[in-house]
């Protein structure tokens, strides 16, 4: 019965990869949408990968934000979440993972992971930029895999904030709650975890990242990732750290009006080291 269960659930997440993985090369906006003086970077990986990527230019830079996606589309499709942030002082760079949009390779978690490391560590070595603070703002996938690239890649030390909203707490509970989802699925939910590697849960290495500080920001209506997460994660890191649940707040996409723009800013401010 459980081998039945668990090649139910392999056929239909494809091994987990259509979960956590859902690359397109579809191109939905640019920069020059948005009237941003930007600069297109291609950023290689230790392991022989390259990334793209847009850096999107403030004029009198405050800091450099090095925004990391969720699970779906590529960086195109992600920059409403973003495109305002130039505007208000804050360089952005926006990365896509490997298999995503114009990046060579195929996705995975690991890859993503060294994806992730290889974007922040592009922005400290490089010099105009590493003469800003870096600030990681990371969404759903992004946000649960940059808490384990950071720690991992032992790169806490060097920025000065970390930014999540609606990332999960642990890989084998978002699969879990996935399963419940549908009836060909909901029977397998009991042994989701026996297939989900654990040791890459953000829940696992979010306490080591003190003393860097963390805002974790959450959807309360959020119908991908509940709230719970967020709450998992607050309780599992160490101060400095703060929480946002945002009644009424979907996925992703929170920062769409001119007052919680403001909000999200003077935060950054705030609690930027």
């Amino acid at each position: 019965m459980k081998l039945f269960c668990l090649l139910i659930f392999s056929f239909s997440l494809c091994g987990c990869a259509n979960l956590f993985f859902q690359p397109s090369n579809k191109v939905g906006f640019t920069p020059d949408f948005f009237e941003l003086s930007y600069e297109t970077r291609y950023i290689d990986t230790p392991d022989g990968e390259r990334l793209f990527a847009w850096l999107m230019n403030a004029k009198t830079p405050k800091a450099v934000v090095v925004f990391l996606h969720g699970n779906a589309g590529n960086v195109s499709e992600h920059l409403p979440s973003v495109f305002w942030l130039p505007f208000y002082g804050y360089t952005v760079l926006a990365a896509d993972y490997r298999g995503y949009g114009a990046s060579s390779g195929k996705p995975s978690v690991m890859g993503a992971i060294v994806d992730v490391q290889t974007a922040i560590g592009y922005a400290l070595a490089d010099p105009a930029l590493s003469k800003l603070p870096i600030v990681v703002y990371a969404q759903s996938l992004g946000g649960s895999l940059s808490v384990t690239a950071i720690d991992t890649g032992g790169l806490g030390d060097s920025i000065a904030l970390l930014i999540t909203e609606g990332a999960f707490a642990s890989y084998g509970e978002i699969a879990q709650d996935v399963a419940g989802r549908s009836w060909l699925t909901w029977i397998a939910k009991p042994f989701v975890s026996s297939i989900v590697e654990r040791q890459f849960d953000p829940a696992v290495h979010i306490g080591n990242l003190a003393p860097l500080p963390i805002l974790i920001i959450h959807g309360d209506h959020d119908p991908i990732v509940g709230y719970n997460h967020a709450h998992r994660l607050f309780d599992a890191a160490r101060e400095p750290k703060e929480l946002w649940i945002l009644f009424g707040g979907g996925h992703i996409g929170n920062f769409n009006n001119a007052a919680s723009r403001k909000r999200f800013v003077e935060t950054i401010e705030r609690l930027m080291r």
